[in-house]
């Protein structure tokens, strides 16, 4: 218990250090004249489990590990929106290359993603699907993770696969992978 309270106490002085440079860089936005007209993209390539099931890192696809911060701001974009749609990493690239005005080169027109500005001024799509993956160090196989709607389907490769209802078991301690019931949804 001590050293989880002691990792603990660390991750968050490391969130509480982030959004202080956070900060630092609004505020020499402000300074420069240019708040109103910066789009800014905050994120991250994952969570952390922080000892949820008593697990550290990000070597699983729970949602701890696979749910990232992501927050977006700018002149074209609504204040105070919380959108419902599922999002991904996979969004950045045509929200940069929308909100720049940059042409997409022709080998990158089919590549998976939409920008999060015309996301969240949208209409909520619940039923986007959203693709995870785990391949590196600590994880004992390789991870996939699918999510569409309430359901999360967790592939490790050599394991049992976990299927959980989001809406009704938002901790993921239910899996329903092997209930008859969902196996329409495997």
């Amino acid at each position: 218990p001590e050293k989880s309270r002691a990792a603990l106490a660390a991750y968050l002085g490391l969130c509480s250090f982030i959004d202080h440079q956070i900060g630092r860089v609004l505020d020499s936005l402000k300074a420069a004249g240019l708040q109103d007209n910066t789009r800014i993209i905050y994120t991250s390539d994952h969570g952390e489990n922080a000892g949820a099931r008593g697990l550290w890192g990000k070597s699983v696809l729970y949602e701890e590990s696979t749910g990232i911060p992501m927050l977006i701001s700018g002149p074209d974009v609504a204040r105070g929106v919380v959108c419902d749609t599922p999002v991904s990493l996979v969004d950045v690239y045509p929200t940069i290359v929308k909100a720049t005005g940059a042409e997409v080169k022709p080998e990158d027109q089919n590549l998976p993603g939409r920008c999060l500005i015309d996301i969240a001024a949208g209409e909520p799509d619940t039923e986007r699907v959203i693709f995870s993956q785990y391949h590196a160090s600590a994880s004992p196989s390789g991870g996939f993770m699918i999510r569409k709607d309430k359901f999360k389907f967790n592939y490790y490769v050599g394991y049992q696969p976990e299927l959980f209802d989001l809406q009704a078991d938002p901790e993921e301690e239910n899996d329903l992978a092997s209930d008859p019931e969902y196996a329409n949804v495997c």
